[in-house]
């Protein structure tokens, strides 16, 4: 069943109207019609199911008749902390990091990064970045939408918010002493930052940037770019789920 989004709070059995880029989409892709069901998450991370009882134009009147049970929110919350890639491969990265349950997208300035963008082009990238991730979150039946920021060098990040600072590097590849095993940190509950590099890697610097940085092995192999924060977020998602 489809599910969309709302900032507003949401009662049970209470009728309300929505007219955005969501009832576009509801009665010219999704061809809603009165009677039709879907399901509607709330500034509270609530869901209901919801019936539509009436269509005007691109107006949608919709009425909540049951509350959504299922927590699909990961366990731990992750922050992806990622420079930006080539071509397609960030919103590639960004879409299924959220399938996966990131939490929130810090996009930071890599030495090596080989994209840069200035003040406005990076206005009109955030945006289309909201969109990729927003709809994937209602693809992934998820209850909230990640947030994603532009920051500067990873020197410069406030990370004292975060249970444990994770960084992986291709220079870690299958070290034992760097393996998930020995991730205490990783446990419910808990908030965690994962940092990765840009195609040409991670300098000397950045890896020390933070004393505080937890070194990771993601493996023997070495990974793309944009494969190591799903790497990251299964694996995860395998400890703790």
């Amino acid at each position: 069943m489809q599910r969309y989004f709302t900032s507003e709070k949401l009662n049970l059995n209470e009728r309300y109207e929505m007219e955005n880029e969501d009832t576009h989409h509801m009665i010219n892709v999704m061809r809603f019609r009165v009677d039709d069901m879907f399901e509607m998450v709330d500034g509270k991370k609530a869901g209901y199911l919801c019936k539509i009882i009436g269509v005007d134009g691109r107006k949608i009147t919709y009425m909540t008749e049951g509350e959504l049970e299922s927590d699909t929110e990961p366990p731990v919350e992750i922050t992806v902390v990622c420079p930006l890639l080539k071509g397609e491969k960030f919103e590639w990265m960004i879409q299924k990091s959220t399938e996966l349950g990131a939490s929130a997208f810090i996009i930071y300035e890599a030495d090596r990064s080989i994209v840069k963008l200035d003040t406005k082009k990076r206005e009109k990238r955030l945006a289309r970045f909201q969109k990729v991730i927003r709809e994937a979150s209602e693809q992934s039946r998820r209850l909230t939408i990640p947030d994603i920021r532009f920051e500067g060098k990873l020197h410069a990040l406030d990370f004292n918010d975060y249970d444990s600072v994770i960084i992986a590097f291709e220079g870690f590849a299958g070290q034992e002493a760097k393996s998930f095993s020995n991730l205490e940190s990783i446990h419910a509950g808990g908030r965690i930052a994962f940092i990765f590099g840009p195609e040409g890697g991670l300098t000397e610097q950045e890896i020390e940037a933070d004393a505080s940085f937890v070194p990771l092995s993601l493996g023997p192999r070495i990974l793309r770019a944009e494969t190591a924060p799903l790497y990251f977020l299964a694996a995860v998602s395998s400890m703790v789920e």
